[in-house]
C-alpha cells in the first residue's frame, strides 16, 4: 500500500505535540504546521499534510462517538453492568473498523488499484477470524453475565427466605413470593 504520510514519520514526541495543539481549537493549523518545523528544525510538515490528517482524527473522533452511542444504545435496550460496556464498545467499534476496511477494498477494486490478491484474501482471513473471536468473546461475555445475575437472584432469594421465615410469613406466601418476584417454582 501507499507510503506513510510525513505526520506518521514524525518523531512519538513531535506526533503527539501535533495532536494536542490539532485538539486545541484555539491553535490554527499554519501554527501548528509552523512550530512543529521550528521544533524538528527543517520543513517536515507541510499545511495540506496537517490538514489531511486532521480530517483522519475527526474522522475517527466521528467514529469513536458513533460506536458509544451504539454501544449506549444496545446496552440501554438489553441491560449490562458496568463491566460489559467497555468490551461492548470494543466490539462494535472492531465492527466499524471492519466494513470501513471491506468499503476501503472495494473502492480500491474499483479504482483500479493493484492490489495482489493474496493481500485481500489475508486481510479477509484475518478480518473473519477477529469477527469470530469477537462474536465467541460476546457470548462468553454474556454467558458469565447471566451466571453472575442467576447467583445473584439466588442469593436474594435466599435472604428472602429466611427472613420471611423469620417473620413468620406462611409456607404457601412463601411459595407466591418466590414465584412471582424471583420465578422461582418448587
Amino acid at each position: 500500500m501507499g507510503q506513510k504520510s510525513s505526520i506518521d514519520r514524525l518523531p512519538l514526541e513531535l506526533r503527539q505535540k501535533l495532536i494536542e495543539m490539532l485538539q486545541n481549537p484555539a491553535v490554527t493549523q499554519m501554527e501548528v504546521v509552523d512550530t512543529i518545523n521550528a521544533e524538528a528544525g527543517e520543513s517536515v510538515v507541510s499545511r495540506s499534510g496537517v490538514n489531511r490528517y486532521k480530517m483522519r482524527m475527526d474522522k475517527f473522533a466521528a467514529k469513536t462517538r458513533e460506536a458509544r452511542e451504539v454501544a449506549a444504545t444496545y446496552i440501554e435496550k438489553v441491560g449490562a453492568d458496568s463491566r460489559n460496556r467497555m468490551g461492548k464498545l470494543a466490539n462494535e467499534q472492531l465492527r466499524i473498523m471492519v466494513f470501513d476496511l471491506l468499503l476501503e477494498l472495494e473502492d480500491l477494486k474499483n479504482e483500479g488499484e493493484g492490489i495482489a490478491p493474496e493481500i485481500v484474501t489475508d486481510i479477509l482471513f484475518k478480518t473473519s477470524r477477529a469477527m469470530k473471536e469477537l462474536e465467541q468473546a460476546e457470548k462468553l461475555n454474556s454467558q458469565r453475565t447471566e451466571e453472575i445475575k442467576s447467583e445473584v437472584l439466588k442469593e436474594t432469594a435466599a435472604k428472602v427466605e429466611t427472613v420471611a421465615k423469620k417473620r413468620g410469613v406462611s409456607k404457601e406466601a412463601m411459595s407466591e413470593i418466590m414465584a412471582e418476584v424471583f420465578g422461582i417454582t418448587e
